[in-house]
């Protein structure tokens, strides 16, 4: 009432509202008024993956705020980790980057079954060096208010995985370095050998080619690209599935190359399952087949009855024979009766 004394000065006209759509007027008001509780989401989601091998580990650490502002680590673990380890020591990692940045709520999201399931308690850990990194993770837990584990697919944790692998050193580090930078190890001898190699190398827009006097640069591969390669060139639109020396020259025809590339060629074709489905059964023998020169294992022979015949000479009218199968030798004697001492009798003579 107050309103309408007010503005009564104004020579207004007043309709009655026409039927609008719920969703229309629902859209209208989250634009205009927003979020009515005025409290943004604290969730801080949190993907981790590790990479290792016999001699070290690597981390990718990925921590997304609610504001969409993303911190990334790569770390690198200078000592010997297996699988379920390392992906215990990136989760550390993580919790203690999400610990420092101030998050309290944590959604973690990692593509280790094993792990997430041991924290989560649908497996259990039977290791007791991973016992010790499960104890340590549940305490650091306890310093968030809450912490969800879930396992993601490997696709859905690809940033991760490639931030893991870019500690990874390869054999061409040194020789970029030295092409590069004019970096050298302390060691004289290493240093001489990396001399002596890139002389064999060159950089070409930042990618490693191995030079030749008779063929085209070859442009080197870092080991996370050779089983793509491997597997492209194998199993491709232009791949028939040929042998490891074939796979071998044609990677080089097509300006690939890296030391092992014969000995990896080989044992992918090895390994590769629908090759070795499909192929033709192996009928050679395992070993080289050896003559025999003495007769000794196929001695063998057999010994038989024969009659009644017809009555001879000192009432004999049975027949024992002795046959050796590998010489074919016969030995015969009549029997005028069957009994124990004349078949001993024989077998002696």
């Amino acid at each position: 009432m107050t309103w309408a004394v007010q503005i009564s000065q104004y020579d207004l006209q007043y309709k009655p509202r026409h039927a609008i759509k719920a969703q229309a007027m629902a859209d209208f008001l989250v634009e205009v008024i927003g979020d009515p509780a005025g409290t943004p989401s604290t969730w801080w989601k949190l993907h981790v993956d590790g990479a290792s091998n016999q001699t070290f580990g690597g981390a990718g650490i990925i921590l997304e705020n609610p504001s969409v502002v993303v911190y990334e680590q790569s770390v690198k673990f200078k000592f010997p980790v297996s699988n379920n380890q390392e992906e215990y020591e990136v989760l550390l990692g993580g919790l203690a980057l999400s610990r420092e940045v101030g998050a309290t709520r944590l959604e973690i999201c990692s593509d280790s079954q094993v792990v997430t399931s041991q924290i989560n308690g649908s497996y259990q850990a039977r290791d007791s060096l991973l016992q010790k990194y499960l104890e340590k993770v549940r305490e650091w837990s306890k310093q968030f208010e809450e912490v969800i584990v879930q396992h993601v697919p490997r696709e859905r944790n690809a940033r991760a995985d490639l931030l893991s692998k870019m500690v990874d050193p390869s054999w061409m580090s040194p020789i970029i370095d030295f092409l590069e930078n004019a970096k050298l190890p302390s060691d004289e001898k290493a240093a001489k050998t990396i001399r002596r190699e890139a002389a064999k190398y060159t950089i070409i827009q930042g990618q490693l080619f191995k030079k030749g006097l008779n063929q085209p640069l070859l442009k080197r591969l870092h080991p996370d690209q050779i089983d793509y390669v491997l597997r492209e060139v194998h199993e491709g639109c232009c791949g028939h599935h040929i042998g490891g020396k074939a796979l071998a020259r044609k990677l080089v025809r097509a300006s690939y190359y890296w030391p092992p590339i014969m000995a990896d060629s080989k044992e992918f074709d090895r390994r590769y399952k629908r090759c070795q489905e499909n192929a033709n059964f192996h009928k050679a023998p395992v070993a080289e087949l050896s003559l025999l020169t003495v007769s000794r294992p196929f001695s063998q022979w057999g010994i038989d009855l024969l009659g009644p015949f017809l009555i001879g000479p000192g009432k004999v009218k049975y027949l024992i024979v002795a046959i050796d199968y590998y010489t074919k030798w016969i030995e015969a004697e009549p029997l005028a009766s069957i009994s124990s001492a004349n078949c001993r009798k024989f077998m002696w003579r």
